[in-house]
């Protein structure tokens, strides 16, 4: 086994190596080509003719996304996505924070229960706060905002304002204070609504039905310390500082958001001084950038979890000594080894929750491999023998590598398994066919994937649709006694309560096996070395106070 691990990490390092070193060139003196897509080479004409000012002192920072297309400068349907909201993060400030670690206020100066029945607050905001372009921003724009994010024609962010499906209600109270209420407590309400990145009622001249208005979705008006100035479709969008942002001046005089969704090119870029930063998610970047002294390399926690799915619709999957099976063939540590190459990317996921959730089970020892366990459930379920289809996307980092180590794994239980892989646009319709669209399809085609879910902001009960209810239940199998548990967790009124049910739950899940808990992956970031502060909110999605990044 570990002979065959160390072949597949050398493939993955040898595949990731890219011809050239470290330069020297500083992005925080860049120029507006660089910002606009064209290489830094070029000549000031096309800084001037793009209408952006770069001279030797400039501090821009310059960071890629992995896509080419933003459609709505307006973070009004940014729910999971990551691009998306580091390409409006910027501009747009939320009302406030939740972690693990505590609270952190933005617009919002407080959000305070008014009943002792989990279904009445009173959101204050501060005072003083502008838009971009002048505007007071008041308990209107909330109201507003939230009737847009309600309105269905819109196809916007749901989960930040209708849990377990029933819809809360905003009502103005004064010019600085709403009044929410919940059809049902709901513990993430806190959480989840802090997320908001609201949006100015005057821009879109108080109409709730904003899908359509390309013009204001696209003005970029927001409540952040930089504001847009200007949009590059399909290759930047260039933000430069706001100096009357109510939490003081920035550091930097710009962000630049790069579109740029091929890897090869984000390193290229990176060392010619067109980026200050990226990604890294495999072990032979991460050491090399790790012993380059022209760069910093930063850790942030993602609050991912990378699992294993199995397709509940699949016979062979419907029986849990053959789930079970499975989970005690695999070990954990191989894998992180394998397709990681380093804690320092991923760590061994013990459930369904991270370390950086709320009520996280840190008691937990998660899955043990135990072969010979496994070969009698492998036997006496009809496992054995048998070959299953296993699914991975593609476009997911690590993915391929996990699908081949938990292949040669399973094969020491007498179980084949043949791998595919896919698109996202293929691989999503496969893994959720059982609800996705709300409409039930059968797909017994695969019986393993691996997935990530996104980041659970704090509190597990924001993944409470993602776990229980009908069709799911058709394509993950959940227990009455975890359907039961998400119910009272999500409900219960004290911290003490919720602790105890969500600490229970990730127990409960682990005995279903209705998943294999992979890998809690954690953000790696490489930037020029002149850049500082990048990690100091460790969050993802990154850099959710620009204040915090200064350049030396």
């Amino acid at each position: 086994m570990k002979k065959f691990i160390n072949t597949v990490l050398v493939a993955a390092m040898s595949a990731s190596i890219l011809a050239g070193c470290g330069g020297s060139q500083s992005s925080s003196a860049t120029t507006t080509a660089a910002a606009s897509g064209e290489t830094a080479a070029e000549d000031n004409s096309a800084a001037e003719t793009a209408g952006t000012e770069a001279t030797a002192t400039s501090k821009v920072f310059i960071l890629p996304i992995n896509t080419n297309t933003i459609p709505s400068l307006t973070p009004y349907n940014v729910y999971g996505n990551d691009d998306r909201l580091i390409a409006t993060a910027p501009a747009f400030d939320p009302l406030f924070i939740i972690t693990k670690d505590g609270t952190r206020w933005y617009l919002a100066d407080s959000l305070e229960q008014t009943a002792d029945d989990g279904c009445h607050y009173q959101l204050k905001l501060k005072d003083g706060l502008t838009w971009h372009d002048g505007e007071a921003i008041t308990a209107d724009d909330v109201v507003f905002t939230v009737n847009a994010l309600l309105d269905a024609t819109n196809g916007g962010s749901l989960q930040y304002v209708s849990y377990n499906g029933k819809d809360i209600v905003a009502e103005k109270a004064d010019e600085l204070t709403v009044d929410i209420t919940l059809q049902e407590p709901y513990s993430a309400f806190e959480s989840e609504f802090g997320r908001i990145q609201i949006f100015p009622e005057h821009v879109f001249g108080g109409d709730t039905k904003i899908k359509d208005n390309i013009e204001a979705l696209n003005s970029g008006v927001g409540s952040g310390p930089f504001k847009l100035k200007e949009n590059n479709e399909g290759q930047s969008i260039v933000y430069e500082r706001y100096d009357d942002y109510y939490r003081g001046k920035a550091d930097l005089d710009q962000v630049v958001i790069r579109m740029m969704p091929d890897e090869s090119a984000q390193e290229a870029a990176l060392q010619s001084g067109e980026l200050s930063m990226m990604r890294i998610t495999n072990p032979t970047k991460l050491a090399k950038y790790e012993a380059d002294e022209n760069y910093t390399v930063y850790n942030i926690p993602e609050g991912r979890l990378n699992y294993l799915a199995f397709n509940y619709q699949s016979p062979l999957m419907k029986n849990i000594d053959a789930r079970k099976a499975i989970c005690l063939a695999l070990n954990g540590e191989e894998i992180i080894q394998g397709a990681y190459g380093s804690e320092e990317l991923a760590i061994v996921a013990k459930n369904f929750c991270s370390p950086e959730n709320l009520y996280y089970n840190d008691e937990m020892e998660g899955y043990q491999q135990n072969i010979e366990e496994a070969k009698a459930l492998a036997e006496s379920s009809g496992l054995a023998g048998q070959t299953l289809h296993y699914i991975y996307n593609q476009q997911r980092p690590n993915m391929k590598e996990t699908a081949q180590i938990v292949q040669q794994q399973l094969q020491q239980i007498g179980v084949n398994v043949e791998i595919e892989a896919m698109d996202s646009a293929a691989f999503f319709p496969h893994l959720f066919a059982a609800w996705r669209g709300g409409n039930f399809t059968e797909d017994t085609s695969w019986e393993m994937a691996s997935n990530g879910m996104d980041q659970m902001n704090a509190d597990p009960a924001t993944k409470l649709t993602s776990w229980t209810g009908d069709p799911l239940d058709k394509g993950f199998y959940v227990s009455d006694a975890t359907n039961k548990l998400w119910t009272e967790a999500s409900q219960a009124l004290t911290t003490e309560e919720r602790e105890e049910k969500y600490k229970e739950l990730q127990v409960q899940m682990n005995e279903d096996y209705s998943m294999y808990p992979m890998a809690n992956t954690n953000y790696v970031i490489v930037a020029r070395k002149e850049f500082k502060g990048l990690d100091d909110i460790k969050r993802v999605p990154i850099f959710e106070d620009y204040l915090k990044i200064t350049v030396e």
